[in-house]
C-alpha cells in the first residue's frame, strides 16, 4: 500500500560551505532513503534548506563587514550547487527567511502561547557595553561547565554537545571583543517545556523499538534530567520578528523557529500534501540529523509539538555519528578533511565518492574517511565485482546473442541456476526490508555480496565454454538468469549509485529509469520478455590507480575560501 513519506534533512547553518562529514551525516543518508521510498513507490517529498538566522551568519557579518543577508543568500547558492553535484534530490530547498517561515513561525507561537504553553519574564543577561549589545548564544564564549572545553558557546557545546545555560559558562567573554560584559535586564518570551513532559516521554517510549538506540538513549537523558523552560527569543535584528506587543525588538530563538522550516519548506512545496502529513497525520515524517542535533529534534521539536498541538510528530528520527578524517577530527584552517566545494571542478565519479560514504555510514559509532580504503573499496568493490558483472554479462551478450531468444518458462533448471534464483529472491526482500528499516550501509553492503554471488554463478557456469562446445541453449539460460540478476542488482542500488545504474540500465537496454516509480516491484524476478536486444558495453567504473589518488588528496583538501564580492 503506497504511503505518504516525508523526509527532511538537517536545515545547515549558512555560516560556511558543507565538507564531507556534514554530507555523510544527513543530506547522502535522507536522499538514499528518499530515492528507495519514489522507487519503492510510495509518495515522497524531500525537503531540505538553509538556517538562515541565529547568530553563525551574524558572527560572520560583523568578522567580514558584508551584510547578513548577502552572506547567506551567497552561501546558500554554494550549498545547493554542492548538494546538485552530489545528485541529492532534494525536491524543495528553501530557507528560513521566505516570507512564509515567518508567517508560519508566528502562527505557530500564538496557537502555543493560546494554549498555556508560553510566558513572558524579565531575566537579566550578558550585555557588552563595548559592543553595545546584549550576547545571545555564539557571542557569549567561555568554558563549559561540564566538559571544560575553553571555547563554549552560550547554547551548545561543541564538545560534548551539552546544551548550555548562559549563566553557567565559566569565565564568559565577548566573542566580539573579548571583553567581559555586565548583566543587564531584558524581558523575552519562555516555552513552559515541563508542561509538555509527559507527553513527550509517552511520545518516545512509544517510539524505543522505532528510534536507533542511541537516539532514543540521547533524548531519555534530557528527559531524565527534567525539562526546564526556556527562553525562545534573542535580542538581534537578524532572524523572524516577534509579533507580540513591547517584544517587537525581539527575534526567535533560532532553534525554535529553525525546526518549523520543515512544515514551512512541506507547505511551500506541496499544501496539499503538507495539510496530510502535518495536519491529518496521513503520513510518516523522517528525519535525518547528526548526533549533535538529536535533543533538539527528539525532545524540543516534539515539547513544541505538544504545545501547538495541530501537527503530526515525527515517526522516526534517524540521527547519525560523526565522520573523522584519517583518525583525526575535520579542520578547514589546518586543511584536514574533505572539503565539497572541490568537487565541482573535479572529474571524481559522483557515484564512487556516494558509494564508499554509504559503506562507512556512521550509523552506530563515528565512522573514518581513509584514502588508501575508499580507493580499495572502488578498485574492489565498485569495479572488481558490482561493475565486473554488469560487464562481463553485457560484454556476453552483445558478442554472442545481441537478441536473446529465450524463454524462462521453457527451460529446465538446475539445482545451480534455482540456488542462483532463490539466493536473488531472498536476498532481494531483505535488502527491501534493510532499506525500509534506515539500514542503507547494512542494505548497501548486501547489495555488493549479491553481486559476488553473481559473479561466482557467472564464473562456475562459464557461458563462454557453452558456446566454445556448441551448447547454445545451456549458454542463453545461464546468460538470461545473469541478465534478469543485472536487473534487480541496478534497481537495488540505484538510491545509492544513481548515475551509474541509470548507465547499465540503458546498456541493458531496459525500459524507462532504473529508479522510476514501482520499479522495486522487479526486484527478484525473471521476466525480462523474449527476444530482448542488449545494447553496447561500456566500463561502469574508473579504476583509481596511485597517482590519480594523490592528485584526489591535494584536490579535495583545499576548503573553500568566503568571497562575497
Amino acid at each position: 500500500m503506497k504511503e505518504k513519506i516525508l523526509i527532511t534533512s538537517a536545515l545547515p547553518y549558512i555560516n560556511n560551505v558543507p565538507h564531507i562529514g556534514h554530507i555523510i551525516g544527513s543530506h547522502l543518508p535522507a536522499d538514499i532513503f528518499a530515492r528507495f521510498h519514489r522507487t519503492y513507490g510510495d509518495d515522497v517529498v524531500f525537503i531540505g534548506g538553509a538556517d538562515e538566522h541565529g547568530t553563525p551568519a551574524v558572527v560572520l557579518s560583523k568578522q567580514t563587514g558584508v551584510p547578513v543577508k548577502k552572506i547567506v543568500d551567497t552561501l546558500k547558492a554554494e550549498h545547493k550547487k554542492v548538494y546538485d553535484k552530489l545528485n541529492i534530490s532534494y525536491d524543495n530547498f528553501s530557507g528560513t527567511s521566505i516570507p512564509m517561515h515567518v508567517e508560519i513561525t508566528q502562527d505557530f507561537a500564538n496557537k502555543m502561547n493560546e494554549n498555556g504553553y508560553i510566558h513572558t519574564d524579565t531575566v537579566e543577561q550578558y550585555y557588552c557595553e563595548n559592543c553595545q549589545m546584549f550576547l545571545p548564544d555564539r557571542f557569549l564564549r567561555g568554558t563549559c561547565p561540564k566538559c571544560g572545553y575553553d571555547d563554549c558557546d552560550a547554547d551548545q557545546c561543541e564538545k560534548c554537545y551539552s546544551v548550555i545555560n548562559a549563566y553557567d559558562l565559566i569565565n564568559p567573554h565577548c566573542y566580539n571583543c573579548g571583553g567581559k560584559p555586565i548583566i543587564k535586564k531584558s524581558t523575552h518570551l519562555f516555552f513552559d517545556m515541563p508542561k509538555a513532559q509527559k507527553a513527550v516521554d509517552e511520545y518516545l517510549e512509544s517510539k524505543k523499538d522505532i528510534f536507533k538506540p542511541y537516539v532514543y538513549a540521547e533524548a531519555k537523558r534530557w528527559m531524565t534530567e527534567g525539562l526546564k523552560s526556556r527562553c525562545i527569543t534573542r535580542d538581534m535584528e537578524w532572524g523572524v520578528p516577534v509579533n507580540y506587543p513591547g517584544l517587537e525588538d525581539k527575534v526567535f530563538y533560532v532553534w525554535f523557529e529553525a525546526l518549523l522550516g520543515y512544515v514551512t519548506f512541506t507547505k511551500q512545496y506541496d499544501e496539499n500534501f503538507y495539510e496530510e502529513v502535518w495536519k491529518k497525520r496521513n503520513g510518516k515524517i523522517y528525519h535525518f540529523l547528526g548526533k549533535d542535533n538529536i535533543p533538539f529534534h527528539a525532545v524540543f521539536f516534539p515539547a513544541m509539538l505538544v504545545g501547538n498541538g495541530e501537527h503530526n510528530f515525527p515517526y522516526d528520527i534517524a540521527g547519525y555519528n560523526f565522520l573523522n578524517y584519517e583518525g583525526k577530527k575535520f579542520s578547514k584552517s589546518k586543511r584536514i578533511g574533505v572539503f565539497c566545494t572541490p568537487l565541482l571542478t573535479s572529474d571524481l565519479e559522483v557515484d564512487a565518492l556516494r558509494g564508499y560514504l554509504t559503506n562507512i555510514l556512521p550509523e552506530t559509532k563515528d565512522s573514518d574517511w581513509k584514502w588508501e580504503e575508499f580507493k580499495n573499496f572502488v578498485n574492489s568493490e565498485l569495479v572488481g565485482k558490482y561493475g565486473n558483472f554488469f560487464n562481463r554479462t553485457i560484454n556476453l551478450l552483445n558478442k554472442n546473442f545481441p537478441t536473446l531468444d529465450v524463454d524462462i518458462d521453457t527451460i529446465t533448471l538446475d539445482e545451480e541456476d534455482k540456488d542462483i534464483l532463490q539466493k536473488l529472491k531472498d536476498e532481494a526482500d531483505k535488502i527491501t526490508d534493510l532499506y525500509k528499516n534506515i539500514k542503507l550501509r547494512d542494505a548497501f553492503r548486501s547489495i555488493m555480496l549479491l553481486s559476488i554471488d553473481a559473479n561466482t554463478y557467472l564464473e562456475h557456469k562459464a557461458p563462454w565454454n557453452l558456446i566454445k562446445e556448441g551448447k547454445l541453449d545451456e549458454a542463453k539460460k545461464v546468460l538470461y538468469i545473469c541478465l534478469n540478476i543485472c536487473r534487480t542488482l541496478a534497481i537495488l542500488a540505484s538510491p545509492v549509485l544513481p548515475e551509474k545504474t541509470q548507465e547499465v540500465w540503458e546498456q541493458l537496454n531496459l525500459e524507462g529509469q532504473a529508479n522510476q516509480p514501482d520499479n522495486w516491484a522487479k526486484v527478484g524476478k525473471v521476466d525480462i520478455a523474449i527476444n530482448h536486444k542488449i545494447n553496447e558495453p561500456k566500463p561502469l567504473f574508473r579504476r583509481i590507480d596511485d597517482d590519480y589518488l594523490e592528485s584526489l588528496k591535494e584536490h579535495f583538501s583545499i576548503p573553500y575560501e568566503l568571497n562575497f564580492d
